[in-house]
């Protein structure tokens, strides 16, 4: 997929937020990520998602810290199509702290974007994830 203008949003964030090449801080990826959902908070039909977890997707374990903006997509009759996501997708190898770490949480039920970033960071998952500063980082926008 062609890189789209929430991408390029997002990596604009990332960037003004100091976030470069590996290492990555899991905070500053996070507060550029923050930055980003507060933008489209409230906006109809889209969500925000926090994922965390040790997942074997390219042959090795590796720990996700993913937080996801999700958008829902209508056709020409304005009905339902599919959704797209984008994520703010960070990687690390999976040690002692991190292994069986998982949480996932969903936007939809807080009045606020700071309200459901608030909650996020209050979970033992999230506050395990963000002390980890060796971080790969990639913006991903998938058709889920």
């Amino acid at each position: 997929m062609s890189i789209t203008p929430q991408a390029e949003r997002l990596s604009a964030l990332l960037r003004q937020h100091g976030v470069g090449d590996p290492p990555v801080s899991g905070v500053a990826a996070w507060c550029a990520f923050k930055a980003y959902g507060r933008e489209v908070f409230g906006a109809p039909d889209v969500g925000l998602l926090f994922q965390v977890g040790t997942y074997d997707f390219t042959g090795a374990p590796l720990f996700y810290f993913d937080p996801v903006c999700q958008f829902e997509v209508a056709d020409s009759d304005g009905e339902h199509d599919h959704f797209e996501q984008l994520h703010c997708e960070m990687t690390c190898q999976a040690d002692d702290l991190l292994n069986g770490i998982e949480a996932s949480l969903w936007s939809f039920d807080y009045p606020s974007a700071d309200a459901f970033f608030a909650s996020v960071e209050s979970l033992p998952a999230f506050q395990a994830a963000i002390q980890q500063a060796g971080y790969s980082v990639s913006v991903r926008h998938e058709a889920v």
